[in-house]
């Protein structure tokens, strides 16, 4: 089963770096953890959970950790602006924009063409895992963990458990 998942997380990850990006250029970061790297991930849920006194993270953790058989990390690297002065960031034009950076979990200012890229990176990652019969999801809290423990250095970033769920009841 192993190798199944395997296959399809790497059909995933192609769904996700193939669509169509703003001005024809990807900035997307696609990486998919290894069982030691989830297990870190999980790890850090769990602590996240405690510092921050927020249970959703341990919930999150115990999926990773006992029903994802993989976890697709996607995130947006560091970029330039699309070039078109839209102001969807926030900023005057994308000169300002470029002369601004902003710190935290997650690494701003992120144009908004480019985190569209992402959204549609996942949408289509996801829609092949649909189409292969497992389950996967859109997991923020696991993508803040896993910027937080260095799994990813993506400016955000996104995390993707998939599962398989073979004995789903019927009636």
């Amino acid at each position: 089963m192993k190798r199944k998942i395997e296959i399809i997380s790497d059909l995933m990850a192609v769904s996700a770096s193939t669509v169509p990006k703003a001005g024809g250029e990807s900035f997307i970061d696609i990486s998919l953890l290894d069982d030691g790297e989830r297990e870190i991930l999980a790890e850090e849920m769990f602590q996240l959970s405690d510092e921050l006194n927020d249970e959703e993270y341990s919930k999150y953790g115990r999926i990773i950790e006992e029903e994802a058989l993989a976890v697709l990390l996607i995130g947006l690297k560091d970029h330039p602006p699309l070039g078109i002065d839209c102001r969807g960031c926030g900023f005057k034009d994308c000169n300002e924009f470029q002369s601004t950076t902003a710190e935290g979990i997650f690494k701003g200012p992120n144009c908004v063409y480019r985190v569209l890229d992402m959204g549609m990176s996942l949408g289509s990652a996801l829609k092949t895992a649909g189409t292969h019969n497992v389950r996967a999801s859109v997991m923020i809290k696991g993508g803040l963990a896993a910027k937080n423990v260095g799994l990813s250095t993506a400016n955000v970033c996104i995390a993707v458990p998939i599962i398989l769920d073979e004995n789903l009841p019927y009636c």
